[in-house]
């Protein structure tokens, strides 16, 4: 029987209908946090060595299974469900940002943040939300997981399952609950990850009242043996060994900066398994998120090479 993956990605994939800021046609294109991760990933370890558990809805369009095994990914357990599959409008502005709305019908009725209305989008969300109940039991135990960000109890479920067969567990958080916890409440409802790796925006509330570096050494302190706080084009923070850490950004172009945060995420989980430590790693993140903002859309994304040194 053939050897398991020794990094695990669960996350989403996407249908994203992105719309330029320049006036132009629309184009449909595979997104997903899931692929940009694993685009970070294998940046820095032979993709046969990464696997994907996601999940694909009616109505999926692309040919995941050969855009993975175009970018070298070794194990996929694409898991159909019955419901709709998620479609998403990128809207981009002239400033580079970008916002999104849900296209499908069954999830458009969505109003502001926290009110009851997001419910139909949740609901369409979650159908295509794995867990790590997704992951093919034959794979299990594995070396290392990365958790891409989730709604729900999502990530606490794949944790649950995850215990004691994963060596070491990265969690990207979902803003939809991190703004909601408190430093405790986040070590409590994602017990079990070594790595916790929010951006600014996931931990918005605890920054109001302390500095990023005081934010991540809390974090650190109530349970979560590594913390890295991304920050954008700011400083970003690493709490580990009870110290906190301030690293430098390098200024890039960005072309598009759909992916950043997900292949940081990938890239600094893959070098992790090779055993770099916590700074070395998030040097090397950086370097997989400048790469991946510097190209525009996943697939791309996924044939990226590290440049010559």
């Amino acid at each position: 029987m053939a050897a398991g993956p020794d990094l695990i990605f669960v996350g989403q994939v996407t249908i994203d209908d992105v719309v330029p800021a320049e006036p132009g046609p629309w184009r449909r294109a595979v997104g997903g946090s899931a692929l940009y991760a694993i685009a970070g990933a294998r940046l820095w370890i032979d993709p046969a060595r990464i696997g994907i558990a996601t999940r694909t809805g009616r109505g999926y369009p692309f040919d995941l299974e050969g855009i993975l095994k175009e970018a070298g990914v070794g194990h996929t357990a694409i898991i159909p469900i019955a419901g709709e599959h998620l479609i998403e409008w990128l809207i981009y502005e002239e400033d580079g940002s970008r916002r999104s709305l849900p296209r499908n019908l069954a999830a458009r009725d969505v109003g502001a943040e926290g009110s009851p209305t997001l419910q139909p989008f949740y609901d369409v969300l979650l159908g295509i939300s794995p867990t790590a109940s997704d992951i093919p039991p034959a794979w299990l135990p594995a070396p290392a997981v990365h958790l891409c960000p989730q709604v729900g109890t999502r990530h606490r479920d794949s944790l649950a399952v995850l215990k004691d067969k994963a060596g070491w567990i990265s969690v990207d958080p979902s803003p939809h609950y991190s703004r909601k916890l408190d430093a405790a409440g986040l070590a409590d409802f994602l017990c079990g990850a070594a790595a916790f790796l929010p951006s600014a925006q996931e931990v918005r509330p605890l920054l109001e009242s302390m500095t990023p570096i005081q934010a991540a050494e809390i974090l650190h302190k109530v349970g979560f043996p590594e913390v890295v706080l991304k920050r954008g084009a700011e400083p970003t923070i690493i709490a580990v060994d009870g110290i906190g850490i301030s690293m430098q950004v390098t200024p890039v172009t960005i072309v598009d900066p759909t992916g950043a945060g997900d292949s940081f995420c990938g890239a600094y989980a893959a070098n992790r398994l090779l055993g770099h430590d916590p700074v070395e790693s998030v040097r090397r993140a950086a370097i997989s998120a400048a790469l991946v903002v510097g190209c525009s859309g996943a697939e791309q994304a996924l044939g990226l090479t590290l440049p010559a040194r």
